[in-house]
C-alpha cells in the first residue's frame, strides 16, 4: 500500500499536463501512487498519460467518458489504495517537499485532514523555475484542532478558507471512505470542493493546518475558474444550503448568532460577481428577480449590522452592493451590476 494516493482529474490538458505530472513524480517522498483520471479528453492528454505510465510503475491511468471533475475525482478516490489522499488539478504544480513533510505531520498528529499553504499565480507570472522548496518547515506555526474544539473553531477555519479546496490538503483515505462522502456531481462549475470538506468537517477526530507554501494554483485563461457559466449561480445557492445544514447540525448559531447572516452576504456578493462578468448574458429583469428571491429566502430583516463594511475592507464596490442589498434597493443594485459588466466589456474590447 502506498503512503499517499494522488488523484489528478484530467480534461483537455495536454498543454500543461506534463508539468503537473512531473511535479508529482519529483516529490522527495517516493512511496506514492499517482492516479490519472482522463475524463474523456479530446486532445492528446490520454496518450501523454499512457506514455508516463509506461515509464513509472507508480502511475495508474484510468480512462472514462466525460462526466466532469466530480465524477473523475470520485473514480480516483474509489481506486485509491494509499493511506492518505491528495489531489492536484491538471494544470497546477506541487512543490518538491509537499508529500513528504505533510504526510509526516499527518501521521504525527493522526490527522483525518491536514491542510497546507498554497498560492494563486497568474500564468504570465509563473515560471517552471518556481517549482522549488518554499523554505524550512516551522513547527511553531502548525495549528492542531481536536474533535472537541471543531465546533468553536468553525468560524476561524471557515474564514481562513481552509474548507474551500481539496488540492490544498491530505485526507485520510479510510476516513473519507468510512464517511461515504463523495464529490457531488450536481456541481458543474465549482463549489464541489467546499461541499466535500464541509461534509467531512463535523466528523474529524483531528484537523491540522500547516501554513507553509507547497502548492501553486496557476490560473490560465482556460482554467475552469476563469470560464463563465450560468450554473455558478444555481451552484452557489446549493452550496449556501449545504452550509446551512452544517450550521444546523453543529448548532453553530448558539456560538455565533450573527455569523450565518454574514455567510449569506458573502454568497450574495459572490453571485453579484457572476452577474458582472463580461461574458454574462443575463438581463436586467433576471438579475433583479434572482436578487429579490435571494433576499426573500435568506436575508433576516432583523439583521442590521452592515456586514459589508466589515467584510469587504478593500473592495468599495462590494461594500456598495452589500448596502444596496441590505436596504432592499435591488433595482438600483441590478442596474449597478449591469453597468459594471458593460464597463468591463468595453475595457476588454479596448485591450484587443
Amino acid at each position: 500500500m502506498a503512503l499517499v494516493s494522488v488523484v489528478m482529474p484530467i480534461y483537455n490538458a495536454e498543454k500543461y499536463l506534463a508539468q503537473a505530472i512531473e511535479s508529482v513524480l519529483n516529490q522527495s517522498l517516493k512511496d506514492f501512487e499517482l492516479i490519472l483520471v482522463n475524463d474523456g479528453s479530446k486532445d492528446m492528454s490520454l496518450e501523454l498519460c499512457e506514455t508516463y505510465a509506461k515509464k513509472d510503475a507508480r502511475i495508474k491511468v484510468i480512462n472514462q467518458e466525460n462526466g466532469g471533475i466530480c465524477a473523475a475525482r470520485n473514480r480516483g478516490v474509489l481506486e485509491a489504495s494509499g493511506e492518505y489522499l491528495a489531489f492536484i488539478d491538471n494544470d497546477d504544480v506541487y512543490l518538491p517537499d509537499l508529500l513528504e513533510e505533510n504526510y509526516r505531520l499527518a501521521k504525527e498528529y493522526d490527522a483525518d485532514i491536514l491542510k497546507y499553504g498554497y498560492k494563486f499565480i497568474k500564468y504570465k507570472k509563473f515560471s517552471p523555475k518556481d517549482i522549488c522548496s518554499s523554505g524550512k518547515l516551522n513547527h511553531d506555526q502548525i495549528k492542531v484542532i481536536q474533535k472537541k474544539d471543531l465546533r468553536k473553531s468553525y468560524k476561524q477555519v471557515n474564514d481562513a478558507d481552509l474548507l474551500v479546496y481539496v488540492w490544498d490538503g491530505l485526507f485520510k483515505t479510510a476516513f473519507v471512505k468510512n464517511q461515504q462522502v463523495v464529490f457531488d456531481t450536481v456541481f458543474k462549475a465549482g463549489h464541489e470542493d467546499r461541499v466535500f470538506c464541509m461534509q467531512l468537517y463535523p466528523h474529524m477526530g483531528c484537523f491540522v493546518f500547516n501554513p507553509k507554501l507547497y502548492y501553486k494554483h496557476i490560473v490560465y485563461k482556460t482554467s475552469a475558474s476563469m470560464v463563465f457559466s450560468d450554473n455558478r449561480i444555481k451552484d452557489t445557492e446549493i452550496l449556501m444550503n449545504h452550509e446551512r445544514k452544517l450550521f444546523n447540525a453543529m448548532q453553530l448559531e448558539e456560538l455565533y448568532p450573527d455569523y450565518w447572516q454574514e455567510r449569506v452576504m458573502t454568497y450574495v456578493i459572490s453571485i453579484c460577481s457572476i452577474f458582472r462578468k463580461p461574458e454574462a448574458l443575463i438581463g436586467y429583469e433576471q438579475v433583479y428577480n434572482i436578487l429579490n428571491q435571494l433576499r426573500k429566502k435568506y436575508y433576516l430583516k432583523s439583521f442590521r449590522h452592515r456586514v459589508g463594511w466589515a467584510l469587504y475592507k478593500k473592495r468599495m464596490k462590494n461594500k456598495i452592493y452589500n448596502y444596496l442589498f441590505e436596504e432592499n434597493r435591488l433595482k438600483i443594485l441590478a442596474m449597478f451590476l449591469l453597468l459594471d459588466r458593460n464597463v468591463k466589456r468595453l475595457l476588454t474590447l479596448a485591450k484587443k
